[in-house]
């Protein structure tokens, strides 16, 4: 889903074998900590699609995609800053690798209609509401950069979450272009470009998220609760949605959403694993599992009868089939012959001289 650029030793302040905050390293300089957190990502994503559409009636499900949902491409989308340092360097901007991201995210969206059995329309190719909007606005994000590097930390947070804030008020459910989503998350993309992956690195160690770890969990024990318990602020989470009582409200909703994000991501930062393993690998082959599996997904939906069994709506029948759905999926999508057609993708020279 982003940009898998090494987190080099040099740029994480020189981490070794083990970091100070016991964030292992592999010998090429990724940190397993960031590559795990992307490993559970992904597969929180690829079952919040997989649930999606019963999670308004499975219970369990239903639990489980609200959660996920607070955080997970907030998360995801800091991620793909913290890594996007080389977009724009000694004055050049990486276009090509622009290009690709805007490419294949259109490449996704016409594969995707086709399965979905959806007109072909400019108007309907243009509208990105659903998985591959992610790869238009990382395209998007990348181009920002050199106006995020020119306004520095201050100034540039403080332009990202006032076009954040301020596209609540513009109508984008469309998709048209994921301009809305692109806006909303911005200030997420913004953040982490700004930050150093050694100071992310270092909370997982720090005494920080612990506060952060037991305030989640009332979050989540209050969703179990009352089901209705975020439904205030909820819609803001996917970004599209417009501000439906005024500015104020609005801002006050996203705000709330923004918090929960935070939040959640600070406890999930703390949970994750520091140690190479399975997860480890899966991390770096996020952009491949984000394509295809939403393709899956798309035939299951479209062109078998699962998701019209009334048996998907049971609390246990219904959420075991998604979780080893998930499960099957993931392993399917992440096969290491992927990762290298996927990686020249992403590679390919459009414009010379770059």
């Amino acid at each position: 889903m982003e940009e898998h650029s090494l987190a080099r030793a040099k740029a994480t302040g020189g981490v070794g074998s083990d970091s100070a905050d016991g964030a292992t390293s592999s010998p090429e300089g990724r940190i397993a900590l960031f590559d795990n957190l992307k490993g559970l990502l992904i597969i929180l994503v690829v079952l919040g699609h997989i649930a999606h559409p019963v999670h308004n009636t499975n219970p369990v499900l239903s639990f489980a995609f609200d959660v996920v949902y607070l955080f997970h491409m907030p998360l995801f989308v800091l991620m793909s800053g913290l890594f996007a340092k080389s977009a724009y360097r000694n004055g050049k901007l990486k276009i090509n690798r622009i290009i690709s991201f805007i490419a294949l995210g259109f490449a996704y969206q016409l594969a995707l209609a086709l399965i979905n059995g959806a007109k072909l329309t400019p108007l309907r190719i243009c509208a990105f509401t659903s998985a591959p909007w992610y790869l238009i606005s990382m395209g998007c994000w990348y181009a920002m950069t050199p106006v995020l590097a020119r306004l520095g930390t201050v100034r540039g947070m403080v332009a990202s979450i006032a076009i954040s804030l301020l596209s609540g008020l513009v109508d984008t459910s469309s998709g048209f272009l994921a301009i809305g989503r692109t806006c909303a998350f911005l200030p997420c993309f913004a953040l982490g470009y700004y930050l150093r992956p050694a100071t992310v690195a270092s909370l997982h160690g720090r005494n920080i998220p612990w506060p952060a770890l037991c305030l989640a969990g009332i979050v989540v024990a209050m969703r179990l609760i009352d089901t209705d318990s975020y439904s205030w602020f909820f819609p803001m989470v996917y970004g599209d949605n417009p501000y439906a009582n005024g500015l104020f409200e609005g801002i006050a909703q996203r705000f709330t959403a923004f918090l929960m994000g935070a939040l959640m991501s600070l406890a999930v930062l703390k949970l994750a694993p520091t140690a190479t393993g399975w997860l480890t690998t899966l991390g770096r082959r996020t952009l491949q599992v984000y394509v295809l599996h939403r393709l899956a997904r798309a035939w299951l939906t479209f062109h078998t009868p699962l998701y019209g069994f009334a048996w998907m709506n049971d609390p246990l029948a219904g959420t075991a089939m998604a979780m080893a759905l998930t499960a099957a999926t993931v392993a399917l999508c992440a096969a290491p012959q992927l990762e290298r057609p996927f990686a020249r993708l992403l590679s390919i020279r459009w414009i010379r001289g770059e």
